[in-house]
């Protein structure tokens, strides 16, 4: 399936990682601590079974949240944060999950400083989440993006010609 490739956002380093396709989120695994966001890994639902990503940043482990969707009536609607570019690095600062039954975060670190880049990845109340995209360095998370569903029919055009005569719809 085609999709929009949205992002990343953060820095242009380390190693690519991608979950495209993997849209069905089940549940998002985050390692942190006050300052930076260490690693993100997915529960994705696919053909049945549950199954864990691979984990994308470093191996510390201050904090830990699991967080689980209540999968399958919930789902992602926005994904937002901020990055820090250090020394010749870029890492996760911050980062918040929101979803069609409420939100997730801030995990890391709440402090803003001029410094930050934020960024925020709205897809409003509707099921476009079409998987993740990023990088990981030594020192954790170095980028984040999206992928969007593109919208492949308008509800309205399907209510509209529902009023047409039947002589006339297509």
């Amino acid at each position: 399936m085609n999709m929009i490739k949205v992002g990343p956002a953060g820095g242009s380093g380390g190693t690519i990682w991608d979950e495209k396709g993997r849209d069905q989120v089940a549940g998002i695994v985050v390692t942190y601590k006050e300052y930076s966001v260490h690693a993100l890994q997915f529960l994705f639902y696919e053909n049945g079974n549950l199954v864990l990503s691979n984990k994308h940043g470093d191996h510390r482990c201050e904090n830990f949240r699991a967080v689980l969707f209540d999968y399958s009536s919930e789902f992602i609607t926005s994904i937002s944060g901020c990055f820090k570019k250090s020394y010749d690095f870029t890492k996760l600062k911050s980062i918040s999950f929101g979803t069609n039954k409420g939100s997730y975060g801030p995990f890391g670190s709440t402090a803003t400083s001029t410094d930050d880049m934020d960024f925020n990845f709205k897809l409003g109340n509707h099921r476009l989440f079409g998987g993740f995209h990023g990088s990981k360095t030594d020192y954790g998370v170095e980028s984040i993006g999206i992928y969007v569903k593109p919208i492949t029919k308008d509800p309205q055009v399907k209510a509209e010609k529902s009023l047409l005569p039947p002589s006339i719809r297509i």
